[in-house]
């Protein structure tokens, strides 16, 4: 059966891929503000123009590395601060600005023709209200030092996207505090079933943007340097970094039980049908990747598909995950269910030294009936309103998931 990528689909997502993979306003890389992707880990400029980076890109390894590490869902950066598209669009030709948009590659069908190949749905990050990086004489000829005119121009924009890849993009994740109403009717009036993410630029957000579909909190750092039990998770949309936005010299910051863990936690925070979390890292414009960065997506994928209880889930209802929570040391974990609430999954992040789990009472009332740990069935007792089970002798250290079904 065909997949569908309506608005639920992504609320429902757990794991994504977000790209920053950027041609630098200034060919000779002397941007007032941002930087961009490098050229390869041993050459810090950046593409020479947005051709050089969009022929360059190699959509059905891209696509690879997404299916590897697990992701339901891809962001990528069409345009950042410079507004430079990869891809031949008439509507910036006609502003004049020819030199910001590719006259034949096309990053679009590039990543379309790749990501459909694993049924990976495809968002595209634009940033409406980001002029601060574009010359002066750029944005008198795209308008932008008018906000009415700017959005204008971003409405064309999207008419021409869809007008020549249709709804095969599922939607636009858009950042600085987002576009006006009339620039998201626009993207309805093309696909109704279009997701629609608005940043507002605030870290651990709780309010959901209007005009958005999702809450989103762009920026929620990078794994680097920690242990990932005691980052806090969110109920909105979280995107941490693997090294930086984009590749610019970094290596690995971390092994892939430190994402895994992160990801669980973060799937398992109540409230969390805002996309789970969004990996943030990408490909040099030669298409290799900062060192160790791309084993690492692997490895993250391994350990996913390795344990059940994470896709298809919602977070847990009997023993709940607060948001911002941190994972102690003498915390045994969180817990996911089915969407139909008779299947609860423990993910046993911590083994009691003992191999014996004790529960509280359900939060939400449930009666268990049987515990199982893959294909092993499980000693489930009653203790007092909770429960005491008995783990199985070797516990997975990164994810003992416990299955409970419920009555």
């Amino acid at each position: 059966m065909e997949k569908i990528f309506d608005r639920s689909y992504f609320e429902h997502a757990r794991v994504g891929l977000f790209t920053h993979y950027t041609y630098a306003t200034y060919a000779d890389g002397k941007s007032t503000n941002w930087g961009g992707t490098w050229y390869s880990r041993d050459s810090s400029r950046g593409a020479s123009s947005p051709e050089e980076a969009a022929a360059m890109f190699d959509g059905e390894k891209y696509a690879q590395t997404a299916h590897d590490m697990g992701a339901e869902y891809v962001v990528f950066t069409l345009a950042h601060a410079g507004f430079n598209l990869l891809f031949p669009s008439e509507t910036m030709k006609a502003t004049g600005c020819t030199h910001k948009c590719t006259e034949k590659s096309d990053i679009i069908a590039k990543l379309l023709d790749g990501l459909d190949r694993y049924g990976i749905p495809l968002v595209f990050y634009l940033p409406p209200n980001d002029a601060h990086d574009i010359r002066d004489e750029d944005l008198r000829r795209l308008g932008w030092i008018d906000d009415a005119a700017r959005m204008e121009f971003l409405k064309k924009l999207i008419r021409e996207i869809y007008g020549k890849y249709g709804r095969r993009v599922r939607g636009f994740w858009f950042d600085q505090g987002g576009p006006t109403a009339d620039v998201c009717a626009v993207v309805r009036e093309c696909d109704p079933d279009a997701v629609i993410f608005v940043n507002t630029g605030v870290t651990a957000n709780t309010q959901r943007h209007p005009l958005s579909d999702i809450t989103v909190s762009e920026y929620y750092g990078s794994i680097e340097g920690c242990d990932s039990d005691t980052l806090p998770t969110h109920f909105s949309q979280v995107n941490r970094q693997i090294g930086g936005w984009w590749a610019a010299g970094h290596k690995a910051p971390t092994d892939a039980r430190n994402l895994y863990r992160y990801s669980v936690r973060t799937v398992a925070t109540e409230g969390q049908f805002n996309a789970g979390i969004a990996w943030s890292c990408g490909p040099y414009i030669d298409q290799t990747w900062e060192d160790g960065v791309r084993e690492l997506l692997g490895e993250l994928g391994d350990l996913l598909r390795a344990h059940e209880g994470i896709y298809g889930t919602v977070p847990g209802k009997s023993y709940v995950t607060a948001p911002n929570a941190l994972l102690a040391r003498d915390d045994w974990g969180v817990s996911t269910e089915s969407p139909d609430g008779k299947t609860v999954y423990l993910h046993v992040l911590n083994l009691p030294a003992d191999g014996m789990l004790t529960l509280p009472a359900p939060a939400d009332g449930k009666i268990f009936t049987g515990a199982a740990c893959g294909t092993s069935a499980l000693t489930l007792t009653r203790c007092g309103a909770g429960y005491r089970i008995t783990l199985p002798e070797h516990g997975d250290p990164i994810d003992t998931v416990v299955r409970l079904t419920a009555e």
